[in-house]
């Protein structure tokens, strides 16, 4: 045949050739809309959260800032009236709400920083109700208008009074005032104890206070905090009269 045949033939392969080109072909687009579905989950899922996160910050309505003008008195000798004993005195705090909003104690932090002579630095501070015990009674640190400043005591053993500062009822509107409660243990000899003022200057008794230099003219600065924005809301250095 003297014709040229252009033809190509095709070299046999062995069975074990076609078998790995066949693996090989299936094992290619297997692996191709695998990763193409995960890829889209991934997707899916961070498109979710950006959409959650942005809705849910939409939907929260921010706390606004209460305003408040304050006064604050801190006496070293305050006259007390108590009955069947002659009149005796106590240090005492006084802080008085001038105007703004009403303010809910629970809300609050109070802290006062006091340094004597000597260099030495009392501190204290004060957030949530706390009640303390006095001759088998208890009293508030800070108390509202309508309950005896002397004593502030209910009889209830576990404590606890609407008008003590922090109580989830308490309220602090302009006009009023928080003074801590003193409370006559003992003899009632002066200077009786303020155990109110003793958890806001972070000491033992009135008597350690008076011993580290405190009286009039001293300076402490008091703070006044609305914590739920972690705002100041007072902040001044107040002379003791």
């Amino acid at each position: 045949m003297t014709d040229n045949d252009n033809r190509t033939f095709e070299v046999p392969r062995s069975k074990n050739a076609r078998v790995s080109q066949q693996k090989l072909y299936h094992g290619t687009n297997a692996v191709s809309p695998v990763v193409g579905v995960m890829l889209m989950l991934v997707v899916t899922i961070i498109i979710a959260a950006v959409v959650s996160g942005f809705s849910g910050g939409f939907m929260e309505t921010p706390r606004p800032t209460p305003t408040a003008m304050f006064d604050v008195h801190i006496y070293a000798h305050e006259g007390l009236t108590v009955n069947s004993l002659p009149e005796v005195y106590s240090p005492d705090i006084t802080i008085t709400e001038i105007s703004g909003d009403a303010l809910p104690t629970k809300d609050l932090k109070i802290t006062t920083t006091f340094t004597n002579n000597t260099g030495a630095i009392f501190a204290g501070n004060l957030s949530g109700e706390v009640a303390i015990r006095c001759a088998g009674q208890y009293s508030g640190v800070l108390v509202l208008p309508g309950s005896n400043p002397i004593s502030s005591v209910i009889s209830s053993s576990t404590g606890g009074n609407p008008l003590w500062f922090g109580d989830p009822s308490a309220v602090l509107t302009p006009g009023q005032s928080l003074t801590t409660a003193v409370q006559v243990c003992g003899s009632g000899n002066s200077p009786v104890d303020n155990p109110g003022l003793d958890y806001l200057f972070g000491v033992n008794n009135i008597a350690d206070l008076e011993n580290s230099g405190f009286g009039q003219g001293s300076v402490v600065e008091i703070r006044i905090f609305y914590t739920p924005g972690g705002v100041i809301l007072f902040d001044k250095l107040i002379n003791v009269e």
